[in-house]
Formats: C-alpha cells, structure tokens, sequence
C-alpha cells in the first residue's frame, strides 16, 4: 500500500510544460469558443445557453448544484459516514463541478474555496494529499482527482499556497509511476492498471496547463502502457497481464487520456472511439439499480464524446443528458450505493455541464 507518510525520492528530469502565461491567455480565450457548437458568438455578460441544454437541464443542474452545496461539511469536505467519507477525492469532483459554473468567480465561488480550503489541510509534507482517516485502499485515486482540481484552481486563482501544494502532489505523482510506465495501488509493480493509470494523467495534464513541469518521458512512457492495455476490439483491459476483457467506462477514460496527450488521430484512439460507439450491454441491471462504474463511465464517455468532435457529439450527448435527467432524484442528487450520493451528483453534473466549457481540463480536445 502507499503510505500518507511515504518519502519521495528526488528525481531531476527535463520538463514537458508549456508557459504559464500561454495556459492564462488559453484560459481566458475560453469562453470565446464556448459557442462553436452552435456557430453563433457569445454575448459579453450573458451566458449563452449550448446546444442540446434544455430547460429541462438547466434545472437539473441547478437542483443538483443546491443539494452538492447543502451537503459540503463545515471543514469544507463532503461524507458524514460510509467508505468515502471525508474523501478528498469525492471533495475535488464536487469542487470541480462547482467551476464548472462560471468558474472562480461564478455562483459556487464559496463552496470552491471551501473545497480548496480542505483539500490543502488535507496535503502532507511529501505532497500526498489524503483524508485524515483512510478508509479506502485507493488512495492514489483521492489525490489525483485533488490535484487535477488543484490545477484548475490555480489556473484561475494564481494562489501561490495552490501552486505550491500542486507542485509537490505532481512530484509525488511522477515519482510513484512505475517502470511498466502506469501506476498502481501498491507497491506491486505488476499492479498497474488503466483506470488508476488514467486518473494520474488526467492530473499531469491540470497541473501542466498551470504551469507546472512535467518530463516528457513521463507522458510518453504511460501512453505506451495505455497503447499495450488496447485489445483488438478497441477496448482496453484492466492490467496488461489480465485477460483481454474490455470494458466500457475504462476504455472511455483512457481513450480520453491519450487524447489529451495529443493523439487524437493517432489509430489506437479512432479503435477506441470505434469501440465506444458500438452498442454494449446495458447497464441497468435491473429497475433502480445501476450498473458498477456507471457514472464514472459516463463521465468519461461525455469527454470522449467532447474531444470526438460535433458529429460524435450531437449523437452521445442528447443520450446520456436524457438518462441522468431521469435518475435524478427529487432531493437533486444521484444515487450512488457504493461510493456515496455526492460522488454520484458531482460526476453528473459535470456531465451535464460539459457545453459549457467552463474547465479548460475538460475542454481539451
């Protein structure tokens, strides 16, 4: 297992970033290019409302966003009880989904500074950023889903206390990669797999549009794992010794991973997106109870959908906007028996706000 209290051992490597300055400018030209799916300009000062939000999900969003925020505990996280209480993963996915409303200065403003608040309480000296009581065995998953937030905030707030807790959570990221080019749970360099693997680099690429270096070789070391875990229907297996099982929300993630990476015409992502279009089982197992990896999946699957392009898009979009407008619930939440309801109502909220475009993570493409 990784422990909170682990030494990182130094590790001096040519940097793969981009200047912080060009990120900035990028970040603010955002919104100008928010409206390309509609092919109409955005007004200064009023929000434009994207292609296939309906009224319907607009409230939706809303409804949600209100139950997110009356469940955000006085230290700033979310969880009261259960595996994932106090897990600063659950909290950096409701933090994004709160940027996802205009960003630091939206409507949520309060509850992201509360999120950043007990995420940075939450980082030890080594820059592992984890809950003060670990419950989980996954701990790796937390602090990469906090530091991918922590680059989006940084990305906006300029806070030097943010880029500092950042940069040493990215340290600690690149330092526990292992040599098949992955990351794991434990110390076990055969454990590897794609889902934890994703997540890490999900969190490179954040803390690389705020500026912070990231070798190349790094990148280039874990798309060549991903690019090993494809199997021959498109899809991609757990760990690269596992039998060649494909499974839907996994190969979503990494066919979004090693797009960010820039290999969007490259053929193993057009075999994946291939492989995300064809029909799979269903994932309602039965009336009321969702299929494991549900939201995740769909999470991933939207973002895919996003960097696919306009076609992909109006086709997947519509489908998975539909499906979570009639799973929520009349309290606004989602329902997730495993991890938790505000885990569940982050994810889909940021599904649902995916048009906006307000997390420049997010809108890579």
């Amino acid at each position: 297992m990784i422990e909170p209290d682990s030494t990182i051992p130094d590790r001096s490597k040519p940097e793969y970033t981009r200047r912080s300055a060009l990120w900035a400018a990028l970040g603010s030209g955002l919104a100008a290019v928010r409206g390309w799916w509609r092919d109409q300009p955005v007004q200064a000062g009023f929000p434009a409302i994207p292609e296939h939000v309906t009224p319907q999900t607009q409230a939706a969003i809303e409804h949600g966003l209100k139950w997110l925020v009356s469940q955000q505990m006085t230290d700033g996280g979310f969880g009261r009880q259960g595996s994932y209480a106090r897990n600063v993963g659950v909290c950096a996915l409701a933090g994004t989904a709160f940027l996802s409303q205009r960003g630091m200065t939206g409507p949520y403003r309060r509850s992201i500074q509360e999120c950043v608040r007990y995420l940075l309480g939450r980082a030890q000296e080594n820059g592992f950023i984890v809950e003060a009581e670990v419950r989980t065995h996954a701990t790796l998953y937390g602090h990469g889903y906090a530091a991918m937030f922590l680059g989006q905030v940084f990305g906006e707030s300029f806070d030097p206390n943010v880029r500092a807790k950042l940069k040493a959570a990215t340290q600690l990221i690149l330092n526990l990669q292992n040599e098949q080019g992955g990351w794991s749970y434990t110390s076990d360099p055969q454990d590897a797999d794609v889902s934890i693997t994703t997540c890490q680099l999900l969190a490179l690429f954040s803390a690389r549009q705020a500026g912070i270096g990231v070798p190349r070789e790094a990148i280039e070391r874990s798309v060549e794992f991903l690019k090993q875990a494809q199997n021959e229907d498109g899809g991609f297996r757990y760990r690269l010794d596992d039998p060649p099982e494909s499974l839907f929300p996994r190969s979503a993630a990494a066919v979004v991973a090693l797009t960010c990476a820039g290999l969007a015409q490259d053929p193993a992502v057009q075999r994946g997106r291939d492989y995300l279009k064809q029909p799979h089982p269903p994932l309602e197992l039965s009336p009321g109870q969702l299929a494991e990896y549900h939201f995740y999946g769909r999470f991933y699957a939207t973002h895919a959908a996003w960097q696919a392009g306009k076609l992909e898009w109006d086709r997947w979009y519509p489908l998975v906007r539909d499906e979570l407008l009639a799973q929520q619930s009349t309290s606004g939440a989602w329902h997730d028996a495993n991890i938790g309801d505000e885990y569940a109502t982050a994810m889909a909220l940021l599904v649902l706000q995916f048009p906006y475009g307000n997390v420049p993570l997010l809108a890579i493409r």
